[in-house]
């Protein structure tokens, strides 16, 4: 234990010290390694561990091929400095293990030597029975979170994580690492001793940061595997695949076209000219452009359509938010719809790219009642394009409700874009009532009943019974132009409820496939700030004593 614990010292040393000139990691980022049950390019392992251990993928701007190689293969004498690299921000864990809460990283030595975890990961993980652990507890998920952390250290450290031999001829058997003496003996017999050179050949050049050495053996090493074991290495066009959608990052591109077309069609709002307007719709199209190839990536990466996680809904929905717009503004000229979803997509985007805790980026295998890609492009792609519809309709309905507040008079905008939001609604409704029928399909044919009350279909049902309670009181004149955009605010709620809450807050029922955990804090403050605005804004809308006639559409 103390050997051990030794060499992981040692290796965390390395990741503390100064870096030095990195040397070119592109034919290391070529390496193939299997995780998770999924064969991926080292360069994808690299960012998905260290970024699981650091919250970053870039830790310290260094590569994270770098930092991942420097706690697998540096070793020697080093003076440990105890360098704070695993992330850990749970202020109540903190508190139960008496870490300062103002601290945010901290060292393996502070974790893995504190004498209050082991206890409290045994109170939280086995003194519960089955049923219980069923219910959320938060703490419980951070110290299992943390545990995986130390997991994922300690694995560099041996090597034990660079799963990068293949078995001889069995794609689905798992794979191994080249420090695994004896799955390397039944594996390879007669090339192990030639595998286990290679692999320390690459460990030599990288401490004595040997560029030209590493591009070489890192070369040799899968040019060796891929001729050992051809029927099971993915071929090169496969890896560079993932490894170039790894560095265009087109969602992070697609958020920064939607936020210069914003700015564009906002500034140049007043001019009424032609050139403005359509200079900030090519940067609108050019942001869902970057939108679709990211989706084409992702479905050409894990053979599947990509809407299986939150991260994924997440984007799916800024996509379909901003090509309805996108239909709506060809039709209307009204330059709302596009700087409405323009606005709403960056918001989107921005949460993916900056919560990856929260929101999981990294492409994993499905669960099998996922595996039938018919009921998983029909019914979760319709679903989630609804949710798009009624995103889109939120953030119009806030656009509408910011008028009413700057400009209550301003009847022909605010009818208008109050016919905006009755629109995108309808579209909504149509759409969540054929995901939900397809559902109950899909239901009967993996659980042999169409409707079984579980919470996601409990939920799903209140959002359409909510925004067709809304339809309803608008076709009836019963909603004025003001309140019909206030229902549209409040409604969405009940989505939010339907797409976060039952996977993040009510992790119970038969799609738990869907289950996550963080971010309730973030989504409780953003609800209660979106309440008090439309509170605010309804205030202001009686005081003014702003009485428009409702308007049958």
């Amino acid at each position: 234990m103390r050997n051990r614990m030794t060499s992981i010292l040692i290796g965390l040393a390395a990741v503390a010290c100064v870096a030095q000139a990195q040397p070119d990691f592109t034919a290391a980022s070529r390496l193939a390694v299997q995780e998770g049950g999924r064969k991926k390019p080292l360069d994808t392992f690299a960012r998905e561990i260290v970024q699981r251990i650091t919250g970053k993928t870039h830790f310290n701007s260094r590569d994270p091929i770098d930092v991942a190689f420097s706690l697998a293969f540096t070793q020697g004498n080093a003076e440990w400095t105890g360098h704070k690299i695993i992330r850990l921000g749970y202020q109540p864990l903190k508190s139960r293990l008496e870490l300062p809460t103002t601290d945010s990283y901290f060292s393996y030595r502070e974790l893995a030597d504190n004498p209050k975890l082991r206890p409290l990961y045994d109170e939280l993980n086995e003194s519960q029975t089955t049923e219980s652990k069923r219910a959320r507890n938060p703490l419980r998920d951070e110290v299992n979170t943390l545990a995986a952390k130390l997991h994922d250290v300690e694995s560099l450290v041996d090597s034990s994580a660079l799963a990068l031999v293949p078995h001889p001829n069995d794609p689905d058997a798992p794979w191994i690492s080249p420090a695994d003496d004896a799955k390397m003996a039944s594996y390879w017999p007669k090339d192990t001793k030639n595998i286990r050179d290679h692999f320390l050949a690459i460990g030599k050049a990288y401490r004595e940061n040997d560029a030209a050495a590493l591009t070489r053996n890192c070369e040799a090493f899968a040019a060796l595997l891929r001729q050992l074991s051809p029927k099971v290495y993915p071929a090169p066009p496969t890896l560079e695949q993932e490894i170039t959608y790894n560095h265009l990052r087109p969602f992070v591109w697609s958020w920064r076209l939607f936020l210069i077309s914003l700015l564009v069609l906002v500034a140049t709002g007043k001019l009424r000219s032609p050139a403005f307007y359509w200079t900030g719709m090519g940067l609108f199209a050019a942001g869902l452009g970057m939108l679709i190839v990211g989706f084409v990536y992702r479905s050409l990466i894990a053979g599947r359509p990509p809407v299986t996680n939150m991260y994924e809904s997440v984007i799916w929905v800024a996509f379909g938010a901003t090509s309805f717009a996108l239909v709506f503004e060809l039709m209307y000229r009204s330059r709302y719809f596009a700087a409405a979803a323009a606005a709403g997509a960056v918001f989107v985007l921005l949460l993916a790219d900056q919560f990856p805790n929260v929101l999981n980026p990294h492409i994993q295998p499905l669960t099998p009642v996922l595996r039938d890609n018919f009921w998983l492009a029909t019914h979760v792609l319709t679903i989630t394009l609804g949710y798009a519809a009624f995103f889109l309709a939120w953030v119009i309905g806030h656009v509408s409700l910011f008028l009413h507040l700057r400009k209550p008079n301003a009847r022909p905008i605010l009818d208008a874009l109050t016919q905006y939001t009755y629109r995108t609604m309808q579209i909504g409704v149509l759409l969540l009532v054929i995901g939900t029928g397809l559902g109950g399909l899909w239901a009967n044919y993996s659980w042999g009943r169409f409707w079984g009350w579980d919470p996601k279909e409990t939920w799903s049902l209140i959002a359409l019974l909510s925004y067709l309670i809304v339809l309803h009181g608008r076709y009836s004149g019963w909603l004025t132009t003001f309140s019909l955009n206030v229902a549209a605010c409040i409604c969405f709620n009940s989505v939010l409820m339907a797409w976060y809450g039952v996977n993040f807050v009510l992790p119970t029922g038969l799609h738990s496939y869907g289950f996550g955990t963080g971010g309730l804090g973030y989504v409780t403050t953003f609800v209660l700030a979106d309440a008090a605005f439309v509170a605010f804004a309804a205030w202001r809308f009686k005081r003014a004593a702003v009485s428009p006639m409702p308007a049958k559409s």
